[in-house]
């Protein structure tokens, strides 16, 4: 390789992003992944507790969220949850290397997640095959992801403007019926947890922000902020979209539907779901996009330290994007997009995530022991000695999410699990 190219591969992102544009892409991408997605789905497990769920799983997200803005503030890196774990065991190359590729892999089903259902409400309009459709937007915004961070930056704040204005429309259609408070009343529980298993996957987006940690401009005062400003926004929405559909849809039709949000909108204005399914069309985009950007950085920071290949970390002249990390996440979710079932991939989606947020509270946990010291700009509150509480009621939440899931699941995150101990085996002759 010349000079020029190893200049190219080690040198660092730039620092591009503010406050602002950092809340639009927490938002944005969590609002895409949520609703307009797998509400049907989970309508279909909780009932009229649709709306419970949504709370337990922005319950769980938020005590997570505290981790998050400790870890990213005080170990910042793009390489997040990855880099972490390099942190706290270091002694254990496996299990940073293993969390690592879990992320990636769980990213990639989750932007297929997303693409699936992008496909469902363009479909809404043009008779095109769902996996066609899907393809063709993964390749589109993993252009753009190459093309730069600023440019789609700027892109998201419209789509997700967008994509909010669309709920919001949800949420006044609800409240027209004079019935959006009745679900608060439902007599029994049943499906609360299943469901939560399921829609945690909607308050995924959060965790990326702390992969452009390098990108950001003052993240130690901006990235907690953009954490839990994203959060406490999309819980909202969340919770009062999950009402209002209660109001306009009954959950089997919710189910039934490859385009949940715009069919319960049919039902109470003729025409409306079609405006709500263009809305949706450009919410799911904006999330692809995102997800697509997050997760190239998680591969570039791999790369870069020689955990996978290192033409991984190889960054386009001139742009200062990682393009190969890029078509790597491309290619990856490629393969997720045939199953074409939307609860599977969410589920897996929401397995994996929590895996991964398991294993960021223990790393916490550990580096609280290993390096006491270590300068924190955000500290998670409340601690007994060392032992910070909030992280624990964390680790507790995630285990009773965890037990949740169908058996089939637990056997594809196990397949991932599996193919990251074989990548660990074989990696040493890859490190180019």
């Amino acid at each position: 390789m010349s000079p020029r190219g190893e200049e190219r591969t080690a040198s660092k992102l730039k620092p591009v992003l503010g406050p602002v544009q950092l809340v639009f892409y927490g938002v944005g991408v969590i609002v895409g992944a949520g609703v307009y997605s797998v509400i049907g789905s989970a309508a279909g497990i909780a009932h009229q507790n649709l709306w419970l769920s949504f709370a337990v799983g922005a319950f769980v997200a938020s005590l997570t969220g505290f981790a998050y803005a400790e870890m990213s503030t005080s170990f910042s890196s793009s390489g997040a949850e990855y880099q972490w774990l390099k942190n706290a065991l270091p002694r254990f190359a496996f299990v940073s290397f293993a969390t690592g590729l879990v992320i990636l892999m769980g990213g990639a089903a989750a932007t297929a997640t997303v693409a699936v259902a992008f496909g469902g409400y363009l479909r809404t309009f043009v008779d095109v095959p769902i996996w066609l459709s899907a393809s063709a937007l993964l390749a589109a915004c993993t252009a753009l992801n190459i093309w730069g961070l600023r440019e789609s930056s700027w892109a998201n704040i419209v789509f997700t403007a967008v994509e909010v204005a669309g709920l919001i429309f949800v949420i006044a259609a609800g409240s027209a019926t004079g019935r959006l408070f009745e679900p608060l009343l439902a007599t029994t529980r049943d499906g609360v947890l299943p469901a939560a298993a399921t829609v945690f996957f909607v308050y995924l987006g959060f965790e990326k922000i702390a992969n452009m940690t390098e990108e950001v401009r003052s993240p130690a005062r901006t990235i907690p902020r953009a954490i839990f400003h994203s959060i406490a926004i999309t819980t909202a929405l969340y919770i009062l979209v999950s009402l209002a559909v209660m109001c306009l849809a009954t959950p089997d039709e919710l189910a039934s539907s490859d385009a949940p949000l715009a069919s319960a909108i049919e039902n109470v204005w003729r025409g409306g779901g079609r405006m709500l399914g263009a809305i949706a069309i450009i919410s799911t985009a904006n999330t692809v996009l995102i997800s697509l950007v997050a997760g190239s950085r998680l591969a570039y920071s791999m790369g870069r330290d020689g955990e996978i290949p290192r033409m991984f970390a190889a960054l386009l002249p001139d742009r200062d994007t990682p393009w190969v990390a890029a078509i790597f996440l491309f290619a990856m979710s490629e393969l997720l997009v045939p199953i074409g079932n939307v609860k599977i991939l969410a589920e897996l989606s929401s397995l994996t995530a929590l895996l991964a947020f398991l294993a960021v509270n223990i790393a916490l946990i550990i580096l609280r022991y290993r390096f006491p010291d270590h300068a924190r700009p955000f500290r998670v509150p409340f601690s007994v000695g060392r032992m910070p509480i909030i992280p624990v009621a964390s680790i507790a939440s995630i285990g009773l999410l965890m037990i949740n899931f169908d058996w089939e699941i637990y056997l594809a995150a196990g397949g991932v699990i599996l193919l990251s101990g074989l990548a660990y085996v074989v990696r040493s002759p890859l490190r180019l």
